[in-house]
C-alpha cells in the first residue's frame, strides 16, 4: 500500500509539472502563430480575402485554448492523483494524454499501469467511501 501511495505521489508531481511545461509550451505556441499570422496577414490583405484571415486566426485561437484545456485537465488529474479522488476521470485523462507524442505517451502509460492495480483501485474506493460518509453526517 506504501508503495502505491508512493507511485502515486510521484505520478502527482509529474503530472503537474508536465502540465504547467505545456502551458508555456502553448504560450510560445500562440505567438509564434500570432507572428505568423501577421506576416501571412500582410500578404493576404493584398489579395483581399479578409474571410480567410479571420479564419486562420480563429483556427489558431481554438487550437490554442483546446490545448489550454487539456493542460488543466493534466494538472487536475496531478491533484487527483495527490488526492486519490477521481478514478475514473483520471485513468481517462491518462489515456488521453497518451495521444500527446512523446512525453505525454510515457506518462499516460505510467499512470495507466499505476491505476490499474487492484490495490490502488482499493486506495480510491476507500478515500471516496470515507468522503461519503463525513458529507453525510
Amino acid at each position: 500500500m506504501e508503495r502505491d501511495k508512493r507511485h502515486l505521489q510521484i505520478l502527482s508531481k509529474l503530472q503537474i509539472i508536465y502540465g504547467i511545461f505545456n502551458l508555456f509550451v502553448s504560450v510560445y505556441f500562440y505567438e509564434v502563430i500570432t507572428e505568423l499570422v501577421a506576416d501571412y496577414r500582410k500578404k493576404l490583405e493584398e489579395s483581399n480575402p479578409e474571410v480567410q484571415v479571420a479564419l486562420l486566426i480563429g483556427f489558431g485561437v481554438v487550437l490554442c485554448l483546446i490545448g489550454v484545456v487539456i493542460l488543466f485537465c493534466i494538472i487536475l488529474t496531478g491533484q487527483s492523483l495527490a488526492r486519490y479522488e477521481n478514478y475514473q476521470y483520471c485513468l481517462i485523462v491518462a489515456t488521453l494524454e497518451c495521444l500527446i507524442i512523446p512525453f505525454g505517451t510515457f506518462l499516460g502509460i505510467a499512470t495507466i499501469l499505476v491505476l490499474r492495480r487492484k490495490s490502488v483501485r482499493e486506495l480510491f474506493s476507500k478515500v471516496q467511501e470515507e468522503a461519503e460518509k463525513s458529507s453525510v453526517s
